[in-house]
């Protein structure tokens, strides 16, 4: 619940508190300064700046704050599981943001604060705008690191960001270890949302290890797999292709699903093997590490579609995609003067940092029937009945069928898309793409936050395949699994 600057501030004033004591006990009424602080700083008590956070409807919400700081800076912490926080803050102004993820309005509140004051902030009231679990899909996590491998937080300050940006289900993957996951699943006891009737969705915390080698890294859903050929040494006789052979097959074999991770990351975090990929249950074409629908990321969504195409001509299986947030640093610290780094060519990059790297940015959005279980988790990701996601919700079908399986033509030669897209951040293109290519871009007249249309199709044929992308402002993104056409 504290920033990284709150910990530091807390030091301060246990610090202040001892010297406190130290010059009451020899009786000296002098003010304390900076000749008592180890590191030339003055010795204050920050602000303490309480409140809470509730849905529109009256429930607690965790949530997550996103603060300004003074100088342009930003971070997002997170309130407690029970809706609550405390906040300390050296003298000054600042915006403290109130997000709950891409369901949910936001609300912002500037405060003037001053050192040794404590200010109380009215309920902050966030409104459930868009309820993807009550039409059957549910949005979650599948890359994420804890201090357990190279991330900065620990396992229950991970979970708590995936509940505080309004995910339902997460994996916790460190690399090469599954020590952190007894704790993890303990998440499965927490409530992600309400439903309509009051009734309880608990979060799904899902085991998972990122098998990492020196020629590539490759996801373990469903199960925490610690393999010995993650050491591949060629020096000792190792042959790479047959070792990540082996470590796609095991991982398949203890139950779970393996998926190849930022494929177009440069140096050791890369993937090569291509002859591999049907050992392989999907690959991760969004890599939030990574600017989006930008670089790495592009390539591996074009590889995506060509692997698609090898698929239609019968060459492959179906490959699906995924997505990872891949987030090291819950806190998605932003630094304003990376701003003016930025050039023209590259000021995209800018607004990829100013939104964020945590726990949903971005996250893949699963279709499920009836109750969420692990279970259907998996077989949804298998299946790619999903789409990845920053922000936009997108809902698409063709006669009812969705995003990883066919409709039959039965000897028709056009189809209806029916499209239902939600964003917060308005939407700049809306693109229906066939076999890898842009058929039609469509500029969408918003109604609020909603767009709703059906696009026909014409001269469709058997093996065709339909994907939807989302450009929206902000550098909000989304992409979905493909519908075929049988």
């Amino acid at each position: 619940m504290y920033s990284e600057r709150g910990k530091e501030i807390m030091k301060k004033i246990f610090t202040g508190v001892l010297l406190f004591l130290f010059v009451f006990l020899i009786g000296c009424t002098s003010q304390v300064t900076t000749e008592d602080n180890s590191n030339g700083d003055d010795l204050s008590f920050p602000a303490t700046i309480k409140g809470r956070v509730l849905s529109g409807a009256g429930d607690m919400l965790t949530a997550g704050i996103i603060i300004t700081y003074p100088n342009g800076d930003m971070e997002r912490v997170n309130t407690n599981i029970l809706s609550g926080y405390v906040l300390y803050l050296e003298e000054g102004e600042y915006t403290l943001t109130f997000t709950r993820g891409i369901e949910y309005s936001s609300k912002s509140v500037t405060i003037e604060v001053e050192n040794y004051k404590t200010y109380y902030i009215d309920d902050v009231r966030l409104n459930h705008l868009y309820d993807g679990a009550s039409m059957g899909w549910y949005i979650g996590a599948l890359h994420q690191h804890t201090t357990f491998s190279d991330g900065k937080q620990s396992v229950d300050e991970v979970l708590i960001s995936n509940i505080s940006s309004g995910l339902h289900f997460g994996y916790l993957s460190d690399h090469n270890t599954a020590a952190g996951l007894a704790e993890w699943v303990q998440g499965s006891r927490l409530v992600s949302q309400f439903d309509d009737f009051g009734n309880p969705i608990y979060f799904v915390a899902m085991r998972a290890v990122e098998i990492t080698t020196d020629y590539g890294h490759f996801q373990s859903l469903g199960v925490g797999n610690v393999l010995e050929q993650a050491d591949i040494n060629p020096i000792k006789g190792d042959v790479p292709v047959d070792e990540i052979r082996e470590i796609a097959q095991e991982i398949v074999r203890s139950g779970a699903i393996s998926t190849i991770n930022h494929p177009f990351a440069t140096s050791v975090l890369g993937f090569n093997y291509w002859e591999l990929v049907e050992e392989f249950d999907g690959i991760e074409i969004w890599n939030g590490l990574y600017p989006t629908n930008r670089n790495e990321n592009l390539r591996a969504r074009d590889k995506w579609f060509e692997l698609l195409e090898q698929h239609r001509s019968g060459e492959i299986k179906f490959i699906p995609a995924t997505s990872g947030a891949d987030n090291h640093d819950i806190t998605g610290y932003y630094t304003a003067a990376y701003k003016d780094r930025s050039t023209d060519e590259k000021a995209y990059k800018d607004d990829y940092l100013l939104r964020g790297v945590y726990s949903n940015m971005p996250s893949l959005a699963i279709y499920v029937e009836g109750q969420l279980t692990e279970e259907k988790i998996h077989q949804a990701i298998i299946n790619g009945n999903s789409y990845l996601t920053n922000g936009p919700r997108v809902v698409a079908d063709i006669g009812g069928m969705i995003y990883g399986q066919t409709f039959v033509l039965d000897g028709v030669n056009s189809v209806d898309i029916n499209l239902d897209v939600f964003s917060l951040d308005e939407i700049l293109e809306l693109r229906i793409i066939k076999n890898g290519e842009i058929i039609e871009t469509i500029v969408p007249d918003m109604d609020g936050f909603s767009y709703s249309d059906v696009y026909t199709v014409n001269n469709v044929s058997v093996g065709d395949w339909f994907v939807i992308e989302v450009i929206a402002d902000f550098t909000a993104y989304a992409i979905t699994n493909p519908i075929f056409l049988g």
